[in-house]
């Protein structure tokens, strides 16, 4: 009976301690929300009613309240709540307009920032704010970057980038700081598709909602995510005139590639992670990467050699012999040297390095899909591969252009270039 009896102690002793872990952590999460407050909401139950709205007008009349405070009220009461579906399929309810962001990905900052709504972030990720996930930096591999346009880290958000309130460590492995997160009292907290299984949690532990958005690896995801995130911050004309704005680039380019024969184009073996080493354990970065589609290169009028190999867009591993196989007329390097790949051995039978048509192009990642970066390899490889065709379009210029619509700074791509030196030394 005495064994029979500490049993029994244990596994009361057990669930007693479950219990009070499970009440801990109901605490905590409890303590890290904070309660949503709608302006001219007199009930609590978030919507001015047309009642509610007669009150604040009376407190404008006694001078209570300014006429700025009364102008936002009429507005919750005429256009709020508004249910939004965002890019994971979710409702997304929202109160009042949106002031304050928390982003958590360089591309809900990206888009935010383009979108003319740099003004709102409180918060954002750690790429966001310290690893040239925005602004170009000089070394965009490393934590201890150097901006390669200072007026851009300085002015993109008030304050500067680096002194965002960080929130959340980039990638999926990273956890967010769920209650420096509500200590902002965000009126939205932006993660990435990728993250859109956390979003519900996210919401819960803050309190705020949570709108899941984003591109992939293609431009239709690009103007989607343009048109969902304008619709959300109530900024459609801006989605519009950033949607006009690049579409008028890749069409300098569409123009001309579109009327080109099949078979008058060039194959192309594209390494995205770049080409220092034929294979890297660590990071990924090696030169059998490859990617089955890349929408710069169709644009650009090149064909993919891997279009045909299964594989998602960003775990597409290959043979060396494969790539020599398939015997490519030019290879294109995503922010890597050439001289290792023109040097390697193995290589010296493939036509693109025989004839020296192996180059470097933008960097095509960045915790994220960095759509401006290629945004500009459309047009820098429409001129590697169609130089004639081409020569009349000014990469800087247009290079400018295209950083001006994301971050909203002149000259980014000028300075950029010339960090980069690689970029100069082709525009010279």
């Amino acid at each position: 009976m005495k064994k029979i009896s500490e049993i029994a102690r244990r596994i009361i002793r057990s669930h007693v301690i479950l219990l009070l872990a499970i009440t801990v952590s109901l605490a905590i999460v409890s303590a890290f929300t904070y309660d949503v407050e709608v302006p001219g909401d007199l009930d609590g139950d978030l919507i001015v009613s047309d009642g509610e709205l007669e009150a604040a007008q009376s407190s404008h009349e006694d001078g209570d309240i300014t006429s700025e405070e009364l102008e936002k009220i009429e507005q919750i009461n005429e256009d709020y709540p508004r249910t939004i579906i965002d890019m994971a399929g979710r409702e997304v309810t929202l109160y009042k307009p949106v002031e304050r962001i928390i982003t958590t990905n360089p591309d809900g900052t990206r888009m935010v920032i383009a979108l003319g709504a740099g003004d709102l972030i409180v918060g954002t990720d750690s790429a966001s704010a310290t690893w040239g996930g925005i602004c170009p930096t000089i070394n965009e591999s490393t934590e201890e970057e150097q901006p390669a346009c200072k007026e851009c880290w300085e002015t993109v958000v008030p304050g500067g980038l680096k002194n965002l309130p960080v929130v959340a460590s980039s990638g999926p492995s990273g956890a967010p700081n769920y209650e420096l997160m509500a200590q902002l009292r965000p009126d939205l907290i932006l993660p990435p598709i990728w993250s859109a299984l956390e979003a519900d949690d996210i919401e819960e532990r803050v309190g705020a909602p949570v709108f899941v958005a984003g591109p992939n690896f293609t431009y239709e995801s690009l103007i989607n995510d343009a048109l969902t995130v304008g619709a959300v911050l109530s900024r459609e004309q801006e989605a519009e005139d950033f949607i006009a704005l690049i579409d008028s680039k890749v069409k300098m380019v569409t123009d001309v590639t579109d009327t080109i024969p099949e078979s008058e184009k060039p194959t192309v073996y594209f390494a995205p992670r770049g080409g220092k080493t034929l294979y890297d354990p660590k990071l990924g970065r090696d030169f059998t990467r490859t990617v089955n589609t890349y929408y710069p290169l169709i644009m650009a009028g090149g064909i993919n050699v891997a279009k045909d190999c299964p594989g998602g867009d960003d775990d597409l591993n290959v043979a060396l012999e494969q790539i020599i196989a398939w015997d490519p007329d030019v290879i294109l390097l995503a922010g890597s040297d050439v001289d290792f790949i023109l040097n390697l051995p193995e290589l010296q039978s493939v036509k693109a390095v025989q004839e020296g048509r192996v180059y470097t192009i933008f960097p095509v990642y960045s915790y994220g899909y960095p759509h401006d970066k290629s945004l500009l390899n459309v047009l820098l490889i429409a001129k590697i591969l169609y130089p004639d065709e081409f020569a009349d379009i000014d990469l800087e210029k247009e290079g400018n252009e295209i950083m001006k619509a994301f971050v909203g700074v002149d000259g980014v791509f000028t300075d950029y270039a010339n960090d980069l030196v690689w970029p100069r030394e082709y525009l010279d």
